[in-house]
């Protein structure tokens, strides 16, 4: 059974006709008829209808559908929660920005999808922590330490240095705080058990590199020439910390698209470790450029130009950034236009939404001294009932976001329910001036 796509079919068509007709030798609209026949359902389903090629359709009772409104309001914020999750332990790793710079614009999708994920999780009963990766060595963060030093020496910025301003005020704050412009040995992480088990029969060294064997072929490289560890080392060992030292029954990691070949040879680097890799789910998040009027602003944090997350949180405000991240799916590019952001139209989705809802918390402001019981019967028009079906499939978008960690499902939902919303409003602007009574748009 499956929800249809089309309302005049029903809310539900049950597709078993159309499975058993090679098996039963007989045409699927026979067997559905027959089934149809024999069908015992619960009172909440009412018309029962057969469609070719062998569908049974089945609509959900206008009586039945009325009387969930009393149990969707009582639930307020509990309304599609679940407990799907059974208390699992599941942690959600997002932005992680290598920490060489201010965060860009760019990390906030990153920073959404993830948090969103983790908000659906705990809300489908899993036991949830968030966690931001600071991977403070490696060779970007010597470079970005020499940059500063070099400011601060007042010597040229390095080969494949930062020059941007923030490293200049990074290094003025650190002379007047006399912070020594020498470099500190760092301590070493303690790997040893992880290199003894995976230098079994997977580590080679040659070029003057220690490598990881794969199983694709394709070597990976672990330690560098120089002696810097990969990122790929330190994902090993990050990911072997997770799952064995902290004990996470699952693990989510958000990630740009382009590291994207990074992860079966982090799943295969953890079979080797002998913790099973369908343990670990990663979300690939897409590039985001930046449109202002006809202007598309390019992000380069090695250069010191774009736009801050501080800069676009303080321009359109939070609400914005979140809900136009979440109106595409993660792993499709997008462009956030700024000035659609800060329109306060029905063109900008989030205002509307946000429109919607206070418009229908002033109803429940200005109806709360009726005190008369509701007669539900009377919300029998079409549009009144599409609008119960949709509001009674929010366990359902809730659940499979969380299942599939799409959080982009939830804004999608809301975009539906702000339409019907809108039709909502019509009808009763329509009722209002026929009876020749002001609609307005304040009270």
């Amino acid at each position: 059974m499956e929800r249809t796509q089309n309302p005049t079919h029903g809310d539900y068509s049950v597709t078993l006709p159309l499975k058993l007709a090679r098996t039963l030798r007989q045409p699927p609209i026979t067997i559905a008829n027959e089934l149809a026949a024999a069908m015992v359902l619960p009172p909440s389903f009412g018309r029962t209808t057969v469609a070719a090629p062998g569908f049974i359709n089945v609509t959900l009772e206008p009586a039945w559908l009325q009387g969930q409104l009393a149990s969707i309001a009582d639930a307020e914020d509990r309304w599609g929660r679940s407990e799907i999750g059974r208390g699992a332990k599941i942690q959600v790793e997002f932005v992680s920005a290598n920490p060489t710079g201010p965060l860009l614009f760019s990390h906030a999708r990153g920073a959404v999808v993830g948090d969103v994920t983790a908000r659906l999780l705990a809300a489908s009963g899993f036991d949830v922590q968030r966690e931001y990766y600071v991977n403070d060595r490696g060779r970007q963060v010597r470079l970005l330490g020499e940059s500063i030093q070099a400011r601060m020496l007042d010597q040229p910025v390095p080969d494949g240095g930062y020059s941007g301003d923030y490293v200049t005020e990074i290094a003025t704050e650190a002379t007047a705080r006399a912070i020594s412009p020498e470099p500190v040995t760092l301590s070493e992480f303690g790997v040893e058990w992880v290199q003894r088990r995976i230098q079994e029969d997977r580590v080679a060294q040659h070029d003057g590199a220690t490598w990881f064997k794969s199983d694709s072929g394709k070597d990976e490289v672990l330690i560098k020439r120089d002696g810097y560890p990969t990122y790929f080392w330190s994902d090993i060992l990050y990911h072997r910390d997770k799952f064995e030292k902290r004990g996470f029954d699952r693990v989510v990691d958000v990630w740009g698209a382009d590291h994207q070949g990074q992860i079966g040879r982090v799943r295969e680097a953890l079979a080797v470790l002998g913790i099973d890799p369908g343990r670990l789910a990663v979300l690939l998040v897409q590039l985001v450029s930046v449109k202002r009027g006809e202007e598309i602003v390019r992000m380069s944090r090695r250069a010191g130009v774009g736009i801050s997350l501080k800069e676009m949180l303080d321009e359109v405000g939070p609400d914005a950034v979140r809900y136009f991240f979440l109106l595409r799916s993660a792993d499709a590019q997008m462009e956030f236009d700024v000035d659609l952001a800060r329109r306060q139209s029905s063109e900008n989705p989030v205002y509307y939404a946000q429109y919607a809802h206070a418009r229908l918390a002033n109803v429940l402001t200005f109806g709360a001294g009726v005190g008369a019981d509701a007669v539900l019967d009377r919300l029998d028009s079409e549009w009144e009932l599409e609008l119960m079906r949709v509001m009674l499939r929010w366990p359902d978008v809730v659940r499979e976001a969380a299942e599939a960690r799409e959080p982009h499902r939830l804004a999608f939902f809301t975009d539906e329910l702000v339409l019907l919303s809108r039709a909502a409003r019509s009808t009763i602007a329509n009722a209002l001036g026929l009876m020749g009574v002001a609609a307005p748009d304040r009270m």
